[in-house]
């Protein structure tokens, strides 16, 4: 009688878990390494002032479903759901500006190198005079050392100002 019709659950049974075994899923190197950092980043924190977005937390409870979380994580959450804890104030950081700027601090004293060995050598060869093109410019003028630094924030776009790019290079020799 109920061949040719498609099986339909109740919404009741649809909400019902699966049965429980004795067994309970073990949890996956990635999760086990989602919880553990969730609680070293508590255990750093001083005077437990840390504050891990609910996001980051929920993601780390979906993934450890079942294995009990660590005292330290259940009372973070409980004084977190209690709202005894509160995000932090100001406008989140931009990760992606962060990104950039640390890649900018790697690959300005590679570029300013490079500018200043061609302005030495240059020098030593036939002098820092310049084509009457350049002469002018703002970036031609000063020192091997300040050329080289006054193009490599022109080769990055402004983005730097020239004195910058000097304390970049030199924090990078230490």
């Amino acid at each position: 009688m109920t061949e040719g019709k498609p099986k339909c659950r109740s919404a009741n049974k649809m909400s019902e878990t699966a049965p429980k075994t004795e067994k309970t899923p073990a949890a996956s190197g990635h999760s086990k390494i989602l919880l553990g950092l969730i609680e070293t980043q508590l255990k750093s924190s001083s005077k437990c002032r840390a504050y891990v977005p609910p996001e980051q937390i929920a993601r780390a409870l979906k993934e450890n479903s079942g294995i009990p979380l660590p005292p330290m994580i259940h009372d973070y959450l409980c004084n977190l759901l209690e709202g005894k804890i509160k995000a932090p104030a100001g406008r989140p950081s931009d990760t992606k500006a962060a990104a950039i700027k640390q890649i900018r601090k790697l690959l300005i004293p590679s570029t300013y190198e490079r500018y200043l060995a061609w302005l030495r050598k240059r020098k030593r060869s036939m002098g820092l005079v310049g084509w009457e093109a350049i002469q002018e410019a703002d970036w031609w003028q000063g020192p091997p050392h300040e050329r080289a630094a006054r193009m490599t924030s022109r080769w990055y776009k402004y983005s730097v100002d020239w004195r910058a790019v000097q304390n970049i290079v030199s924090k990078a020799k230490k």
